[in-house]
């Protein structure tokens, strides 16, 4: 699959930028297709000083080998940009979706050659963060996922071979741990919370400070999708109605000892739940879990030591305390 030289992204929004940014860091000339002039403008603007065609021109995408759509989280758009795409690529040519939490497999009728498609899942922000999931289709041809995974390795991140499920895996890991503690908010403030998963918890970013980086609508969206899986993946009623667009975190020095304790039981909870569960399902491999925790996630231990670490009676302790909270009520 050596062939994979020439780029293309199709979408200007936040993750086609920093996608393109990314493969242009690496030295590739890459093309970016946008339909929306103000954003071709601000795209043009912002990465000005990166190897990239911005063109709202699908022309382009005729010679390139490997064209990553990344628009907006909406079934029926993404439908519409990959039939267009498969309209004008050459039929060598690989094209992937890049979702975070959209099923391949709602998606492969809308190209015209299904082994030519996978799911790609770049992580906000994608010219930063090392993880990148990778999602094949039963139609998908294993040699294509297999150059994919090559590619995307080579280009300097690391490729996390995913199943079809819904939000894969490194949301499924991250969002119960998220909406934990947003429910959280009912005895402590952001601040506190983000102290204690800090200090004591064990993770480099507080979940507040993470969700006003990714952006709360994409918190919630992706939230709402998770739901589809049932018991332990709710999505918090206080980020649902969360109106603003960031949480402003008070900061804190201390936390008192009680509250502490709680933040500390719930998030464990919440960390240890879909770690089970993935590996339980056998999703991805424990070295991959353990790749995404650390080094998409930033926690110093992932949930898979954890599992092995903890004594079951205390992981089943706090696992069955995490589900008690589900429903927003305590």
């Amino acid at each position: 699959m050596s062939y994979i030289n020439s780029p293309a992204v199709v979408g200007a929004g936040l993750m086609g930028k920093a996608i393109s940014k990314h493969y242009s860091n690496q030295g590739h000339e890459v093309v970016l297709i946008e339909e929306n002039l103000s954003q071709i403008e601000i795209a043009s603007s912002e990465l000005a000083q990166q190897k990239i065609t911005i063109s709202d021109d699908l022309n382009l995408l005729r010679d390139r080998d490997f064209i990553i759509e990344a628009v907006f989280e909406d079934l029926t758009a993404k439908k519409l940009v990959l039939k267009q795409i498969s309209d004008f690529a050459k039929d060598d040519a690989l094209i992937a979706t890049n979702t975070s939490s959209l099923l391949i497999k709602d998606l492969i009728g809308a190209v015209t050659i299904p082994s030519r498609f996978i799911g790609v899942h770049y992580n906000n922000p994608a010219d930063f963060n090392p993880i990148v999931e990778i999602i094949r289709d039963e139609q998908t041809d294993s040699g294509a996922a297999k150059g994919v995974a090559e590619w995307v390795e080579k280009s300097g991140k690391h490729p996390v071979l995913c199943s079809d499920t819904p939000c894969f895996i490194l949301n499924r890991q991250s969002l119960p741990f998220i909406n934990e503690a947003a429910r959280c908010l009912n005895f402590a403030s952001p601040g506190e919370i983000d102290f204690v998963a800090k200090q004591k918890v064990g993770v480099k970013l507080g979940p507040f400070e993470v969700m006003n980086l990714v952006g709360l609508d994409v918190i919630k969206s992706a939230s709402r999708n998770l739901e589809i899986l049932g018991e332990g993946y709710a999505s918090s009623v206080d980020l649902q109605k969360m109106s603003e667009k960031h949480w402003a975190i008070d900061t804190v020095t201390e936390v008192n000892r009680e509250v502490s304790t709680e933040i500390i039981k719930r998030l464990r909870g919440a960390m240890l739940y879909p770690g089970r569960d993935i590996l339980d399902r056998k999703l991805c491999s424990e070295k991959d879990l353990d790749k995404i925790c650390k080094l998409a996630l930033g926690y110093e231990k992932s949930s898979s030591e954890w599992l092995q670490l903890l004594d079951k009676s205390i992981i089943d302790q706090l696992i069955n305390s995490f589900l008690s909270f589900q429903s927003d009520l305590s």
